[in-house]
């Protein structure tokens, strides 16, 4: 998956109003709760594989740390 399509898919998912970017803080979003950060774990397991636990999530702040922890290789 490209980097954009992930940023586009990912706002999606969180139904925002404006794009995300890779220097997007999402616990700086108004609709950032904890449901918000469910379906952010959620979207990671089912497109990606990967487990995030909520001990991951304290420690992601913006999107860019969300693909680092992801893995950068699983971007084009």
């Amino acid at each position: 998956m490209t980097r954009t399509a992930f940023l586009e898919e990912l706002a999606e998912e969180l139904e925002l109003d404006q794009p995300l970017i890779e220097a997007t803080n999402l616990k700086q979003l108004d609709s950032w709760d904890s449901m918000a950060a469910m379906i952010v774990i959620g979207y990671v397991s089912s497109g990606f594989g990967v487990t995030l636990t909520a001990d991951d999530l304290k420690g992601i702040d913006t999107v860019h740390s969300l693909i680092a922890r992801i893995g950068t290789d699983k971007f084009e």
